[in-house]
């Protein structure tokens, strides 16, 4: 009996245990194995490839250039947004926070295609700017520069989900101070508020880098024929068995880039830390600015910005209630709900929906059951054993590891038969891009998870097992009650992830289902956007798309919103 209590509390650990061998290590040591060994000897020939390519360098030193740039352009346009809505009291702050915060619902493929219909060839953004200028090249927003722009704005949401936070949980009192002794406005932002938000800015810089240095969306459909990204380049590579090596040699080389890079902000997070704590800590109260020129210059940049990303998202919600003709020629028609029937009521148009939701959704959940079991037996001192610590950590391992890197390490590994899946060949099934969603987002509900747990009142629960509960009695009725509505919020969070994915999803997916991300991207080649599937054409259901995918993530923000103070505090 006690035997087969032991089994059944060892199993949970023993299917993780197979899932992360099977579908984390498995595949990144088949790839390494791919593209290094040859025959009975190790090759270096991919490598020598690669930095032999002009088109494998071209696209690297892109890479290198964008991720650097939006480190720069993302974190100032990203730290002012965060000063306007939480530390300077500005006019209209509110209806600022809802306007910049649709830089969470609204990104991804989803804002390349938005930010192309607005300032693309026929976009009447353009077509005003050919009114002031008329020798302007209807092609203008395209290349380094486009890109550059569109994701400036579109990838400062991590500034407003923790930068704001963090902003908020300054301690008023050491700002009195600084005041009581002379120091004027600036001096204060700059020598006490911003030095506190070196910790967070660190993470945010390397996250933004990394971003850049993985882009997929924006350069796709932005780049043009001139400026190509490592992840591009990566997808065109896996679509020739010639060069299928140097894919995989060039998702390595990026991956080793992430980890360095990560490796680096760990380093300069831990080599000095800021705290500014009294011993009763005072709320943060916003701070007017007192000169006349700087007041109005703030506003005005302020009003700016939350313009610049309203006007896609406005102009996706408006056009979507029009005809095709009037999404043709961006010129208002009469306004219509018949494309929203059609697009959900036409199976090849709907399908592409259900088919994100679905995975979205069973991932979210598979991801947080997987960290629920390891992130438990982390945090109890009785079980925080070296095989637990061990799982925790391969669970860590996907943050290192860039999309394409784990989409052609699971296609490589499962093209062939493998034992641990049942001599199944799983690439071209319908599985494998559930299992590449799961692992994404492993990492990100595994340092949540533990954040939870560590702030579950213990006492609870070790009076339950006096009284003699089971332990997953206890688990149910004790601990995830207090953890009810953080977990929801990483649930909200994860499937958010993946809603709209298209970087993972144009490896994995399987022709049978086609997620909403290749949908939309199909839906963007000019052969498409004029004839489309079914009867609305390519450019009307990707704005359809892209307001059903807003209104799913305003949902699911309201969520997330509740518990992000709670987390984030545990995070930074």
């Amino acid at each position: 009996m006690r035997q087969n209590k032991s089994f059944r509390g060892l199993l949970p650990q023993i299917v993780v245990s197979w899932f992360l061998v099977t579908f984390v290590l498995l595949p990144n040591f088949g790839l390494l194995q791919h593209v290094f060994w040859s025959g009975t000897q190790i090759t270096w020939a991919p490598f020598h490839k690669i930095f032999t390519s002009a088109i494998a360098m071209h696209a690297l030193g892109n890479s290198l250039i964008l991720g650097l740039s939006l480190a720069v352009t993302a974190n100032l346009i990203g730290i002012f947004m965060a000063l306007v809505v939480s530390y300077f009291d500005i006019k209209g702050a509110r209806w600022l926070q809802a306007g910049y915060l649709t830089t969470i619902i609204y990104s991804g493929i989803v804002v390349a295609t938005g930010y192309l219909f607005v300032y693309g060839r026929t976009g009447f953004v353009t077509r005003w700017l050919q009114q002031v200028w008329p020798h302007l090249s209807p092609d203008w927003f395209t290349g380094f520069p486009a890109v550059l722009f569109l994701m400036t704005f579109a990838a400062t949401a991590n500034h407003m989900m923790f930068l704001t936070t963090r902003i908020q949980q300054l301690d008023f009192q050491t700002i009195e101070a600084a005041r009581s002794l002379g120091a004027n406005q600036w001096q204060i932002l700059t020598q006490i508020v911003l030095p506190a938000l070196v910790p967070t800015l660190t993470t945010l810089t390397i996250m933004l880098f990394n971003t850049g240095l993985g882009a997929m969306s924006a350069p796709l459909i932005l780049g043009g024929d001139h400026f190509s990204t490592i992840t591009p380049t990566i997808l065109t590579f896996t679509g020739n068995t010639g060069t299928y090596n140097l894919a995989a040699a060039l998702s390595l080389l990026l991956g080793l880039m992430q980890v360095v890079l990560l490796l680096l902000g760990r380093w300069l997070d831990h080599r000095k830390r800021y705290a500014f704590k009294t011993k009763v800590p005072a709320p943060m109260r916003k701070q007017k600015i007192h000169q006349p020129f700087v007041n109005g210059l703030v506003h005005v940049v302020a009003y700016l910005i939350w313009l610049i990303l309203l006007l896609p998202v406005g102009a996706t919600i408006i056009f979507s209630l029009t005809s095709a003709t009037a999404v043709a020629t961006e010129k208002l028609g009469q306004f219509t709900w018949q494309n929203y029937v059609t697009i959900l009521t036409t199976p090849a148009t709907l399908n592409p929906i259900i088919t994100s939701l679905v995975y979205a959704t069973l991932s979210a959940l598979a991801a947080i059951l997987i960290g629920l079991i390891v992130a438990r037996a982390v945090t109890r001192r009785q079980s925080a054993g070296l095989v637990n610590q061990t799982l925790a950590g391969v669970m860590y391992l996907p943050w290192l590891l860039p999309a394409p890197l784990i989409a052609i390490g699971l296609i490589t590994t499962f093209g062939s038969a493998q034992l641990l899946v049942g001599n199944q060949i799983l690439t071209g099934g319908l599985s494998l891009l559930l299992i590449g969603y799961t692992i994404t987002r492993l990492p990100f509900s595994l340092r949540f998870l533990e954040s939870l747990f560590y702030s579950v009142d213990a006492n609870t629960e070790e009076a339950a097992q006096s009284m003699g509960a089971p332990a997953l009695y206890r688990f149910g009725t004790v601990v995830l009650p207090q953890m009810k509505a953080g977990v929801l919020a990483i649930l909200a969070m994860n499937i958010l992830a993946h809603l709209s994915d298209y970087d993972l999803s144009v490896f994995l997916f399987s022709p049978l289902v086609q997620p909403l991300g290749v949908a939309i991207r199909a839906n963007t080649d000019p052969a498409n956007a004029v004839s489309g599937d079914g009867t609305v054409n390519g450019l009307v259901a990707n704005l359809i798309y892209s307001v059903i995918l807003m209104v799913i993530g305003a949902i699911l923000l309201l969520v997330l919103r509740r518990q992000s103070h709670q987390m984030t505090s545990n995070t930074f």
